[in-house]
């Protein structure tokens, strides 16, 4: 097993310390309004260990609060293989091939303030931790046969920026503000791990599709605004 005794607290101090800054660029608050909205987001990405590249499938839901932060929860998956050639790996019996397979199932809570909200893009910090399984082994394929399994626990914690660039009303069609594109970059860090073997600190950036439902629901709130005024209109002209 693994902790971190030094690097753990300086990590979550930094992320307390940058979490607590005020964000700018954001409407001021009357004190009474309150908002919440859905939000949801695709999360591929791709982290950079010093031996290999990993590519790890996630998605998030969560809610937006007041039009300032977001906080909610992920799923993430990854499933690695690598092929190699090694004379003295495991068996001992010559140059053997193996396939080492890696997967990873991390649930994950965030928090996301906002630093900057303009309207054609956005920049927000991204706060992470979670609880996660990390299921390795490895397959001597000379013999055919299992050589070694591990399902050890991972607790993951990680920091980054995010910039959505959403796109504008084209064609006078307002389902085209509901989508656009998110950039992501950060680091991820283990505050504990039972695998002695696989490292899994590594710098992580992502490219995706960004959905963004509270554009969606402003439209459709907005729509039913202007239909009911149309009807009030209608039957007051109606009356007279």
């Amino acid at each position: 097993m693994t902790l971190k005794p030094v690097i753990q607290p300086i990590f979550v101090y930094l992320l307390a310390c940058i979490a607590m800054q005020p964000a700018v660029g954001q409407r001021p608050s009357d004190g009474l309004s309150r908002s919440i909205k859905p939000t949801t987001d695709f999360d591929q990405r791709f982290y950079y260990l010093p031996a290999e590249t990993q590519n790890v499938w996630g998605y998030r839901v969560g809610a937006f609060i007041n039009d300032k932060y977001k906080i909610g929860i992920g799923g993430y998956y990854m499933n690695k293989s690598n092929t190699v050639i090694s004379a003295i790996a495991f068996s001992g019996t010559g140059a053997d091939e193996f396939t080492i397979n890696k997967k990873l199932y991390l649930g994950t809570i965030y928090y996301e303030p906002y630093l900057l909200r303009r309207g054609l893009w956005e920049a927000s910090l991204v706060f992470e931790t979670g609880y996660g399984r990390a299921v390795n082994y490895s397959m001597d394929n000379t013999l055919n046969k299992m050589t070694a399994e591990s399902n050890t626990l991972l607790i993951p914690a990680g920091a980054g920026l995010s910039i959505n660039f959403k796109l504008p009303a084209l064609f006078h069609l307002q389902e085209f503000r509901w989508v656009g594109i998110n950039i992501m970059g950060g680091y991820r860090t283990t505050l504990y791990r039972q695998d002695e073997e696989y490292d899994y600190n590594a710098v992580y950036w992502s490219l995706s599709g960004a959905v963004f439902l509270d554009r969606m629901f402003e439209d459709l709130r907005n729509w039913k605004k202007e239909r009911q005024t149309a009807r009030n209109k209608k039957a007051i002209e109606l009356h007279y």
